[in-house]
């Protein structure tokens, strides 16, 4: 009997051995060196004191004050991180290993170890300095613990249950059920169970104290609120959300490129949305309720497609496909896929699972602490989304149920009965479904656009122009979605322009691609041409994901498409159309109000979105209808609140020359682009307003040159130079010096090698 119980009590320290010697030879050999470091410059700022106390509750409380110490007292924090990292995983697989040789046999809790180990979201969320490895080993911690015997352990599991919700507050659903756990455990006596649920609350509401002191000393406030439940409940449930990950505000997304260096600047954003919506400093509290507010209000006036979408969790919760919304994430995991190592497909977790669930309820008492786990970790999901970082807390509660199903399995006669109806199940939740070739169309598509673009900037300070043409052309071709930031300025696209050129670098094989090619043939004026691709789209059924960064309806388009051949009223009833089948669709929305004046539909607009938003999007909804005048407005208020956002001074600019104020657009035009030259932007109206402008004061110096400005902008190189030698033919002390040092500039520009 001792001879073999010693080999078995090694076999978690081999457990661990071998899951440390994998995640170790991926993460500091494998994987390339990028980290997402969120934490570490959270931590480095809030060590120099340049981190606002309010910014405290963007993060998880104990996973900084983790990164904090280790920045703070080590010489090498980046290597003692990965270490970190890679030794609570391999933890995590000791411990399910242990828990699930309390409940299965042998051979099956070997195999539910091995699944763990050689889960993708793991293997990859360990190189990321994110705190779901420590939320994980902390939690199969205190189970391990809760499931023995004796009041020092549940004491201890106690601990790192606080621990737990200090990391993922989102544990604590699980928490409430645990005391419950203990007072119904029929193989203790009564008082022992009252010790146990006892001695695990202590700790936990000793965490709970410490939550509230903190957020009491930070803010003055007493509250258990942080990492900003409210925001996040808007990410999964907003007009544009299919609840499968993180999905902004446009204006969240757009302004948080600009801030590299501000460690998960998006919760940031959305106080300073928030905040400048209503004209007041609102609290953390408050702007968690404002944008809550305005999910709970487009559920409520579209509750079937909250239905929807909460059915659309739900299969996605338990498909295999991973929602990640961490770049180093989604490409580390591609990369695995590529090579030897094994996985566990989560589609077949999930049907063995489900099947757990069923046959593990006569022991359900024995078994609440998972199915707690699994009800508390699934409701959470559901509330928000189901991406994989959310998910990943739910896998030892999946693995659980599934080794128990292959061990009731194992025990029947007719378990082909059972496989009969696994393998198609599990079929089901394998195969991949059109949202999720949309998913990866836009990672894979920002990631060759932006590969591109940085390319196009190398060969045009390399004085390559038409290399750095095609460099952009393709960077527009990958990604047509980010039409306003892909174009560097002193590049031309003629006689086909920056859209034209792209369509001859898109060679469509995919129904995503066709998207982009019919988005294309818009932008480039032929209208005929994208409306025949749109056609064929809608007919066939698809449903496209484009989350932020462009409306997702086909309709939409198709009725751009009619505005600009000025058939409104067929605009006006595919408007409509798309609005049913995407409701709250911000793009659809402005247009109708822009068409139609019907304040309904601004009402929508501005009930679903922030202000300032929902400003953008009429704006642009009304330059679209011809109506600058009400656009410049729209622009207005949005440059007036975000003076540092670029793209509205350009649109306000637009708007402004088209409503014939073509002092002020020029104005506002060279002051922003003073301040950053790239990207160029809206072309068509731009030059249509300078050049008219010109040609009404053709001896004014000032409007010949900025026109030759914005002429070399977009590559128009010999028109520069002809408006440009007309400006210094008339001579002008004060801008004779800038009109000669333009001219320099587009002659080397037009003299490149082509």
């Amino acid at each position: 009997m001792d001879e073999r119980a010693g080999p078995a009590k090694k076999l978690p320290l081999i457990v661990f051995a071998l899951a440390f010697c994998l995640y170790g030879f991926l993460v500091f050999s494998f994987f390339s060196p990028y980290q997402f470091h969120k934490y570490v410059l959270a931590a480095r700022q809030a060590i120099d004191g340049a981190l606002p106390a309010e910014r405290l509750f963007d993060f998880s409380p104990l996973y900084l004050s983790f990164h904090i110490l280790v920045q703070k007292f080590l010489k090498r924090p980046d290597l003692f991180l990965k270490l970190a990292q890679v030794v609570l995983a391999s933890l995590s697989a000791s411990f399910l290993f242990l828990i699930l040789r309390k409940i299965v046999r042998l051979p099956v809790a070997l195999i539910g170890t091995a699944a763990l180990i050689l889960n993708p979201t793991l293997i990859v969320l360990t190189q990321a300095y994110e705190p779901e490895v420590l939320a994980l080993f902390l939690l199969l911690g205190f189970i391990f613990l809760a499931l023995r015997d004796d009041w020092p352990s549940h004491l201890l599991s106690g601990g790192l249950a606080g621990l737990a919700f200090l990391t993922r507050p989102s544990v604590l659903p699980v928490l409430l059920f645990v005391p419950v756990y203990f007072l119904i455990n029929p193989s203790r006596a009564r008082t022992k169970r009252l010790v146990s649920a006892v001695c695990f609350s202590l700790p936990v509401l000793l965490s709970l104290f410490l939550l509230l002191n903190r957020s009491e000393r930070v803010t003055g406030r007493v509250t258990l609120l942080t990492m900003n439940p409210g925001t996040v409940f808007y990410e999964g449930n907003n007009p544009l959300s299919w609840g499968t990950t993180s999905v902004y505000p446009y204006l969240v997304y757009d302004l948080a490129r600009q801030y590299n260096q501000t460690p998960d600047v998006q919760h940031e954003l959305y106080r300073r949305l928030a905040r400048l919506s209503t004209g007041k400093d609102l609290t953390i509290s408050e702007v968690n309720g404002y944008w809550m507010g305005k999910a709970v209000r487009f559920i409520r006036d579209h509750p079937r497609r909250y239905w929807h979408v909460l059915a659309h969790k739900l299969f996605h919760m338990f498909h295999s496909y991973d929602w990640h919304d961490l770049y180093n994430a989604y490409w580390n995991q591609k990369e695995l896929s590529r090579t030897v190592v094994p996985t566990i497909p989560w589609g077949v977790l999930s049907a063995l699972a489900l099947l757990g669930l069923i046959t593990r309820a006569p022991q359900w008492r024995q078994s609440l602490l998972f199915y707690a786990l699994f009800a508390g970790q699934a409701g959470v999901m559901l509330v928000f989304y189901v991406s994989a970082r959310q998910r990943l807390v739910l896998l030892p509660a999946f693995l659980v149920f599934a080794c128990a199903a292959l061990d009731f399995m194992a025990s029947q006669r007719r378990r082909w009965l059972f496989l009969a109806a696994v393998i198609p199940l599990s079929a089901v939740l394998v195969i991949p479904t059109g949202l999720m070739r949309e998913e990866d169309h836009l990672w894979q598509g920002v990631r060759t656009s932006g590969d591109h673009l940085s390319e196009a900037y190398r060969q045009r300070k390399a004085m390559d122009y038409p290399e750095a043409e095609i460099r952009a052309a393709l960077a527009l071709a990958a990604a047509p979605w980010l039409m306003d930031s892909v174009r560097p300025s002193d590049l031309g696209f003629e006689p086909a322009g920056f859209a034209g050129e792209a369509l001859a670098h898109l060679k469509p094989a995919t129904r995503s691609e066709m998207f982009d090619q019919a988005f294309l043939l818009l932008e480039a004026g032929r209208y005929e041409n994208a409306e025949t691709v749109w056609e064929g789209l809608l007919a066939r059924g698809r449903r496209f994901k484009r989350d932020y960064y462009q409306s997702s309806a086909p309709q939409y388009y198709l009725a751009r498409a009619g505005i600009e051949r000025g058939d409104r009223e067929t605009a006006r009833r595919l408007l409509l159309e798309g609005l049913r089948s995407s409701p709250g669709d911000p793009s659809i929305l402005a247009a109708l109000t822009a068409l139609t004046g019907d304040a309904r539909y601004s009402r929508k607009l501005f009930g679903y979105l922030d202000d300032i938003s929902a400003h953008l999007y009429l704006g642009r909804a009304c330059l679209l209808a011809g109506e600058p005048e009400q656009a410049a407005d729209h622009f207005a208020q949005v440059a007036d609140r975000l003076p540092d956002y670029r793209s509205a001074q350009i649109y306000l600019a637009a708007a402004k020359g088209l409503a014939g104020e073509e002092e002020t657009a020029a104005s506002l035009y060279m002051e922003a682009v003073s301040v950053r030259a790239d990207p160029v932007l809206l072309e068509k109206p731009l030059l249509g307003i300078f050049k008219s402008r010109s040609e009404k004061s053709p001896a004014d110096v000032r409007s010949l040159f900025e026109y030759g400005v914005l002429l070399r902008q977009f590559g128009h190189t010999k028109d520069a130079l002809t408006v440009l030698g007309r400006a210094n033919d008339l001579g002008s002390s004060q801008w004779s010096d800038r009109v000669r040092q333009e001219i320099q500039i587009v002659e080397r520009i037009d003299e490149a090698p082509r």
